[in-house]
């Protein structure tokens, strides 16, 4: 004879459900909580918005794992869904990861351009000090190169990233008179675009360039370069590990906007 209590246990998740229901809860709590801070030590942008959702989808989704009732449906779907764009985004982490690696500048380019990106109170973030470690780097190699620093005021700040770029590389030693600053842009294409018409002003058409930009951003960005009539070789810099998961999201979205409009 079945009882009741028996019926009850057979529409309880296994324990594997249970752990996978525990994990996608804890992976959405983690996001949730990087995406705030990040929002601390950073200006508000896509990439907090877009990982703060996506770990409340996690949340939720690991909570909805714990119903007893059968899943049909939509349910059933957001099942099926979750999994595969979390498995497409990884692989798309992983991509990036590895082509962001594959340095391809000499010390011996005529140019660098130094892509921007948040500033804060007037103040390089974390992720913009990277890029200009690396370059602090690259001008000692390469003492003859022109350093252009490239990126216009943020909504909100009083500094542009370029004055503010500029000041942090001249507090560790580089020339003020090698630096260029490009403070009007307000995204990579322009970047590129008016570093361009400053760096033809400065050598003619006879040149070459490198960047410097955040390891997850160099494979859109010399897309970018190509699209904007800039070659140029590249350094990456390391993102820092709590920004990791904010800024492969916002990257994500980033390339998908590119694949379409080309910029």
């Amino acid at each position: 004879m079945t009882h009741a209590g028996d019926a009850l246990d057979l529409r309880r998740p296994s324990r594997g459900a249970r752990l996978a229901a525990v994990l996608w809860v804890f992976v959405g709590v983690v996001l949730i909580l990087d995406a705030l801070v990040v929002l601390f030590v950073s200006s508000m942008h896509t990439g907090i918005v877009a990982t703060f959702v996506v770990g409340l989808l996690y949340v939720l989704h690991g909570l909805s794992r714990h119903r007893t009732r059968p899943v049909t449906g939509r349910a059933r779907w957001l099942r099926i869904l979750v999994p595969s764009l979390t498995a497409l985004m990884l692989l798309v982490f992983a991509c990036l990861a590895v082509l962001g690696r594959m340095d391809t500048a000499s010390p011996e380019e005529d140019a660098v351009v130094v892509l921007g990106t948040a500033v804060k109170d007037g103040d390089v973030t974390p992720a913009l000090r990277a890029r200009l470690d690396v370059t602090v780097d690259y001008a000692v190699a390469n003492p003859d190169a022109v350093i252009v620093v490239a990126g216009g005021l943020p909504p909100g700040e009083s500094v542009s990233e370029a004055l503010a770029m500029e000041r942090y590389l001249v507090a560790r030693g580089v020339a003020e008179h090698r630096i260029v600053q490009e403070g009007r842009s307000t995204s990579t294409f322009e970047n590129f675009v008016y570093a361009k018409e400053l760096l033809d002003g400065h050598f003619g058409t006879e040149y070459t360039t490198a960047f410097v930009t955040s390891d997850y951003h160099v494979f859109r960005a010399a897309g970018i370069a190509q699209a904007a009539g800039v070659r140029a070789t590249h350094l990456h810099a390391d993102t820092p590990w709590y920004e990791v998961p904010v800024d492969y999201v916002r990257e994500s979205l980033a390339i998908t906007k590119f694949v379409v409009t080309g910029r």
